[in-house]
């Protein structure tokens, strides 16, 4: 190995991998190096990589302690100790604070512990120690504080269960249904062009009323109010604050009795645009802002002028809410003031990169001055989280009140826009210089890059992973479920470089145990089901890791093809979250009817001949798939066993279909209301921006419509039915 590529392997950074056809791939040592340089290593000559593996190969054995341990219940808790040889025969004096305060003194003797390596560094023998701490450390987060002279090291010491939290009625095999929905394609007499809170009220208690027990949203993250046309929920501002033109601006008790409210309500231009915004069959981002945001200052005043100055209970629960969000909410509604500030000065203002530098970053001069000098807006952000986080609670209370096992599943998106809060709020724990993407395969042969910035593996442990933490718990709350987009992140990214396509990228791995056991111990904490999508190439490891840790599958029917047939029922995993296709996929109708590769066309992402070929290989799907119906005995009436080439697609195929969904082993599948609508257009269309409008398509009935029609009350019935029988 060259000295790069022993760096690269300190740092992370795979030397090959299998592609998506099972061919092992060599990453060459170029790649590494730019991959090195983006994690912030000197890396431009031999003796800066001489240098940079020397300092890397110092660091991890100058640490007294570890800055973090993850460590399993049931197992030894084993932390490594690292001291100069000399220092064998000195005590070490520390502390044991555990999760809740209570406080333990320690003194250790270095040579009565287990050796475990010894290393020659250039001024001194090193040795690393087995330290074991009391075995009745309890779940949670502790601390371990240790010194001797100069020498001193503090660890975050994170016990974590051997799996994550699972419903006892799953966990003893009874088998669920229910829907996934993206929230803003909701459709109510009383939204104002966007689902809301509200209307996610009244899908899941009207579903639950159909037998339903679990309801996924779309990533509710916040994107950029002061920039509403940046609308994809997969590439968020901040994965810690929710999406406020979500808001039900109708339901608040400042809108029925704020007079500037209805003043505003009431003109007759308001009118207008409120109904054009109702009928449109896509979300008009731009204007749902210009009708919300304006009742929501209002509704801020009016509650400053009422509940805060006669320091109401709902003031009270204001500032509790604020006091318990602390220093990050504080943070995320400085960065919004920011945004808004600087967007008025200059509309191509996208985010904190294009603000002048003092700005850049949040412990600044400058930013403090801001905060001082437009506290109130600040304050105005933060009361719209605070009615985000308390309509989402009470949506997924209603879900839980109409009797569903599960409720609502939020969805935690793979990453982050560069110029958004998170970054902001955290830079150092994001490497700027890289996107996280897909290698080449044959759908793309020049890989994917989604233009996220990962977490920097080696920096987010120092910091005892302490903003993974506080993502993980934000998306815990007010939800019974929580989906992770693209789970394999856990283990790697892959790293795309600036300036170059994704197929110059490479693997960048992270400590999966570590992460996972952070999952499982705040998923038994929130009483949270966890769903990991691991759709495409899915490591080993992630293969080994998911099912022991009950982590649930996200198995996608049109993709489970084997020769002939589709999956039968019984193969698919039990431990799973199964759909016939999900938000990247066309609907079973587009599918059915090959619109997305007509589609495509149009837009000029494939060619005459590759749309044909794809057209060829979709017909031979088709034929699998009812082939698959008709073994499972689902097979629509009239199909013809000798010539089903000729079947076209009908309300009574889809069905069928989604009875063979229900009677798979999964012990939960949901379907999309696109289905049961049938609606032939897309969501989004991967690899296109402004081609397509993605992420703004509405369904085309109401909850209401849709639950209240006996045909699709029967077939609810049937789903129940299916799912209890099978």
């Amino acid at each position: 190995m060259t000295s790069v590529n022993q760096l690269a392997e300190l740092c992370g950074i795979s030397a090959q991998y299998t592609d998506a056809a099972g061919q092992p791939v060599q990453i060459p040592t170029e790649y590494q190096r730019t991959a090195l340089k983006s994690l912030g290593e000197q890396v431009n000559n031999d003796s800066q990589v001489e240098k940079s593996l020397y300092h890397k190969i110092q660091k991890k054995w100058s640490q007294l302690l570890p800055p973090v341990i993850v460590l399993h219940q049931g197992q030894r808790f084993i932390i490594p100790m690292c001291i100069p040889v000399t220092r064998l025969g000195n005590q070490f004096k520390g502390e044991l604070i555990r999760e809740g305060g209570a406080t333990e003194a320690l003194s250790i003797k270095p040579e009565a512990l287990k050796e475990i390596e010894r290393t020659a560094l250039k001024n001194e023998d090193m040795i690393k120690l087995e330290l074991e701490l009391p075995d009745d450390l309890s779940l949670g987060y502790h601390q371990l504080n240790l010194k001797h002279r100069a020498l001193e090291s503090h660890c975050q010491i994170i016990i974590v269960p051997d799996t994550c939290y699972e419903p006892a009625r799953l966990s003893t095999g009874q088998k669920i249904w229910g829907s996934s929905v993206q929230l803003y394609t909701l459709r109510s007499e009383h939204n104002w062009g966007i689902g809301d809170f509200s209307d996610l009220k009244k899908l899941v208690t009207a579903l639950a009323s159909q037998g339903a027990d679990i309801i996924g949203l779309n990533p509710i993250h916040s994107l950029y109010p002061a920039n509403p046309l940046h609308c994809s929920p997969y590439s968020p501002s901040t994965r810690n604050f929710i999406n406020p033109l979500y808001i039900d601006v109708s339901a608040l008790p400042e809108y029925s009795v704020c007079q500037k409210i209805a003043k505003l309500v009431k003109g007759s231009e308001f009118q207008r645009t409120l109904h054009s915004c109702r009928v449109e069959p896509y979300v008009d981002y731009a204007q749902v802002a210009a009708l919300k945001y304006p009742i929501l200052e209002a509704a801020y005043h009016h509650f400053n002028r009422t509940d805060v100055e006669n320091k109401t209970p709902r003031a009270k629960a204001f500032d509790k809410y604020r006091r318990e969000k602390g220093a990050g909410l504080e943070l995320h509604g400085t960065y919004e003031a920011l945004f808004e500030y600087f967007k008025a000065q200059d509309i191509n203002s996208w985010g904190w990169p294009c603000w002048p530098e003092e700005y850049q970053q949040p412990d600044t001069r400058e930013v403090h001055a801001f905060s001082r000098q437009h506290k109130e807006r600040i304050r105005y952000y933060i009361y719209l989280q605070w009615l985000a986080e308390t309509q989402l609670q009470e949506a997924q209370q209603a879900a839980i009140d109409a009797g569903m096992l599960v409720g609502i599943y939020r969805d935690l998106a793979v990453g982050v826009d560069r110029g958004g809060s998170d970054v902001w709020r955290q830079k150092p724990f994001y490497c700027l210089d890289a996107s996280v993407g897909a290698p080449p395969d044959p759908v793309a042969p020049q890989g994917q890059n989604w233009g996220l910035p990962p977490f920097h593996p080696e920096k987010l442990k120092d910091a005892a992973y302490h903003p993974f933490i506080e993502m993980v718990q934000a998306n815990m709350q007010h939800c019974g479920a929580l989906r992770i987009d693209h789970v394999m992140g856990l283990l790697r990214l892959w790293w795309c470089p600036p300036d170059k396509t994704a197929d110059y990228g490479v693997y960048v791995n992270y400590p999966l145990e570590d992460l996972l056991g952070i999952i499982k111990l705040e998923s038994l904490r929130h009483q949270c089901l966890i769903f990991g999508e691991d759709l495409g190439t899915v490591p080993p490891q992630i293969e080994a890791a998911m099912p022991a840790a009950r982590c649930y599958s996200n198995e996608i029917v049109l993709f489970s093809r084997k020769g002939d047939r589709f999956f039968a029922p019984n193969d698919f995993k039990a431990q799973a979250l199964t759909c016939i296709s999900n938000h990247d996929i066309p609907t079973l109708k587009a599918w059915w009817n090959c619109n997305d590769l007509d589609l495509r066309r149009e837009l000029g992402i494939y060619s005459a001949e590759m749309t044909q070929r794809e057209k060829t290989s979709r017909h031979d799907d088709k034929m699998a798939l009812l082939r698959t119906l008709q073994d499972a005995g689902e097979a629509p009436q009239g199909m013809d066993p000798d010539d089903i080439s000729t079947l076209a697609y009908s309300r009574e195929l889809w069905e069928k279909m989604h009875y063979y969904l229900a009677k798979t082993n999964s012990r939960i599948v949901a379907l999309q209301l696109e289905d049961v609508l049938e609606i032939d257009s897309m969501v989004n269309i991967p690899g296109t921006s402004t081609e397509y409008p993605n992420w703004s398509r509405k369904l085309t009935q109401s909850t209401h419509d849709i639950v209240s029609s006996q045909a699709n009350q029967a077939f609810f019935r049937n789903l129940s039915i299916i799912r209890g029988s099978s």
